[in-house]
């Protein structure tokens, strides 16, 4: 979901890195060019770099992904992190993997 997808990416642009405003989804190699709606083809970018990379892929726009779009883990694992990074349960870093 979309939820899932800015949660997996921090919240964040994966171009420029900024955080908040509004966020959309982008796909590395576009629709419109045979690009799919895998989590290996989808990623968080703001508006602005959204707009600017348009049908090109990150190469030919110039604009480097600062982190490969990739599967989450498990469930279980996807909602600890999730609990962690809100601050919720930051005392169960210790015990998951990748935290």
């Amino acid at each position: 979901t979309r939820r899932n997808l800015f949660h997996r990416d921090n919240h964040c642009c994966q171009y420029c890195g900024c955080r908040g405003g509004q966020l959309s989804i982008d796909h590395v190699l576009p629709r419109s060019r045979g690009g799919g709606d895998l989590w290996e083809n989808v990623t968080t970018a703001c508006l602005r770099c959204n707009v600017r990379k348009g049908n090109r892929t990150p190469q030919e726009a110039n604009m480097p992904l600062r982190r490969k779009p990739h599967r989450p883990m498990g469930h279980l694992s996807f909602e600890a992190r999730r609990q962690i990074d809100s601050g919720q349960r930051a005392d169960w870093a210790k015990y998951v993997i990748g935290a």
